[in-house]
């Protein structure tokens, strides 16, 4: 994890690579996904700034 912001009950599985990202409450992360390496793939499923940060919506659940 590099240069991101977690929020409370956050869950992130072991493995996990993220970067540059905004990361709000209650969200799960599933073991070995991988955020903020690909800005277009993450683009798709989360919203990504004009400067390169991914932001993940509070409660989601990812890579599961």
């Amino acid at each position: 994890m590099s240069e991101s912001v977690i929020l409370g009950d956050v869950k992130i599985g072991a493995g996990c690579t993220i970067k540059r990202a905004i990361i709000d409450k209650n969200v799960e992360i599933a073991p070995g996904t991988v955020i903020g390496e690909d800005l277009e793939l993450d683009a798709k499923r989360f919203h990504v700034s004009p400067g390169g940060v991914v932001v993940i919506k509070k409660g989601m659940k990812v890579g599961f």
